[in-house]
């Protein structure tokens, strides 16, 4: 179960991006990530959380696109 603390990894949907493997790191988002926060937002149902990766960069990720680091 993700919440804040977990160590996480990007996965994008590979039937949403050709090639996916390609785009794994993100915008240079090499795992592992730690989940700063689950965001609170009204009118959605599909949980997001805040990210800071290894480079520093804080993002927003939905729940679909990350997994447990192990």
């Amino acid at each position: 179960m993700i919440k804040a603390g977990s160590l996480v990894k990007y996965i994008p949907s590979p039937s949403a991006i050709f090639k996916w493997d390609t785009y794994i790191f993100k915008d240079n988002n090499k795992p592992p990530g730690v989940v700063l926060r689950e965001i609170d937002e009204k009118g959605t149902t599909t949980r997001r959380f805040e990210v800071r990766w290894q480079n520093g960069k804080v993002t927003e990720e939905w729940i679909s696109y990350l997994e447990i680091f192990e």
